[in-house]
């Protein structure tokens, strides 16, 4: 008779003490953790409560413990790549040697759980080289939504649902073409543009529980004398359907769009017929297809300065029950190999008054702010988490709101990569 397999579970507290004393590494700690719940309680027991930095995960598939300077490598499978992050949850992408046709998938390094994304598969399996993801970003459970972001034109936003079915934006709509990151807060999914507009996005689901957005309320207007002035959404809206023919849908939206821009800031674009069902039918073909005429752009804005290079670029981030903005300057300098943060501003939604409030000399609230392309967020100060600071992981930077200086992360020599993604292990996100 073959013996039943150990159950790992009931191991003594003593015995499990000794095991993770010779655990030195963060990493290893964090898998013994998730293995389940008795493990977890026995390292918040025998290792000190001092809160960690949060990981940096490399695009390529590893991830930087910046605690103790230790780099790891993820077990990813050949041709996959992190494109995203939320919490403790990444985004990855992998690319078939053959057919190059990309798979998405939800996955959790500390528990082992993966959730394939094949409605995002429908969207952008087949995809140009020129093609890239910007932020994958869920709202809560991984089998809850998921907005994607990405640098074509075609399909800048992405609303799927794993199981239930996907959303995606009229063709051309301008307020989505300029998106510079999106947030969700509040129970809508907040944007801002590159000229500093903020919209709310109104949430909902159809009959058959697939995402959808009802309408988009215009929440902070840009300041006048921006490029964005000569992109009017109710002008874009007439000369497209002038130019491709008005359906019913197209009138309904123009209408939507003029008499937005009649009631100022505060305007509602209905979008109750803007979605499309992209399930495999063979008439949704056509709204697939990728073609050499398709436009990619920038998620920052870049202008020259001499030989050296500036690119700005917007995160939102909630925080306290607030929504913020922060705007960073980073310098490309022809003369070093490193990029590195220049200049910060950070500004409060004022839903009231429908502008950008400028805060300085820190949050005041006893906050952190964790920022990158991927994934942004503010966590509880205590330990190597600093109160008033905001971590930049794709130029190793810390910037100190306080005192307005700068210092590396880690104490070593990182080549710049734009898209590094910071994950929270579940202790710090518990």
């Amino acid at each position: 008779m073959a013996a039943s397999a150990p159950n790992w579970t009931t191991l003594l507290p003593d015995l499990l003490g000794q095991v993770i004393a010779r655990l030195p590494h963060i990493a290893d700690r964090a898998r013994l953790r998730a293995v389940c719940h008795s493990w977890r309680s026995a390292v918040r027991q025998h290792v000190s409560p001092r809160r960690r930095l949060p990981w940096i995960v490399l695009e390529e598939g590893h991830y930087l413990t910046p605690s103790d300077g230790a780099v790891h490598r993820l077990p990813f499978p050949n041709n996959t790549r992190c494109v995203g992050s939320t919490n403790e949850w990444i985004a990855l992408d992998s690319t078939d040697d053959v057919t190059r046709a990309h798979r998405y998938a939800l996955h959790n390094h500390f528990s082992g759980a993966t959730v394939p994304l094949p409605e995002l598969d429908s969207v952008i399996g087949e995809v140009p080289d020129e093609f890239e993801i910007r932020k994958v970003l869920m709202r809560s459970t991984p089998d809850d939504l998921v907005a994607v972001t990405g640098n074509i034109w075609k399909y800048p936003l992405i609303l799927c649902r794993p199981g239930k079915g996907v959303w995606v934006p009229r063709l051309l709509a301008m307020m989505y073409r300029r998106i510079s990151d999106i947030a969700f807060f509040q129970d809508e999914l907040y944007v801002v543009t590159k000229a500093d507009d903020l919209f709310a996005l109104r949430l909902a689901e159809d009959k058959d529980c697939k995402p959808i957005v009802t309408g988009v309320k215009r929440i902070i207007n840009h300041a006048p004398g921006h490029e964005d002035d000569m992109y009017d959404e109710a002008d874009m809206w007439k000369r497209l359907t002038d130019d491709i023919g008005s359906s019913s849908d197209d009138e309904h939206t123009e209408k939507d769009c003029e008499a937005s821009s009649e009631h100022g800031n505060y305007d509602t674009l209905i979008q109750e017929d803007a979605h499309y069902e992209l399930a495999g039918e063979d008439g949704d073909n056509q709204h697939l297809a990728f073609s050499e005429e398709d436009t990619f752009s920038e998620c920052e804005e870049g202008v020259k300065e001499g030989c050296d290079a500036v690119h700005t670029s917007r995160h939102l981030i909630k925080s306290q029950g607030k929504l913020l903005m922060v705007k960073r300057e980073r310098l490309i300098a022809a003369s070093t190999p490193t990029d590195h943060t220049r200049k910060i501003e950070v500004f409060e939604a004022d839903m009231v008054t429908g502008t950008w409030v400028p805060l300085n000399g820190g949050l005041g609230s006893g906050q952190a702010i964790f920022i990158s392309n991927r994934f942004s967020g503010t966590f509880s100060a205590r330990g190597e988490v600093e109160e008033d600071a905001m971590y930049f992981p794709d130029t190793n930077d810390v910037f100190d709101m306080r005192s307005a200086t700068i210092r590396p992360i880690v104490p070593m020599d990182l080549l710049d990569d734009r898209w590094r993604a910071w994950v929270f292990p579940p202790d710090l996100v518990a």
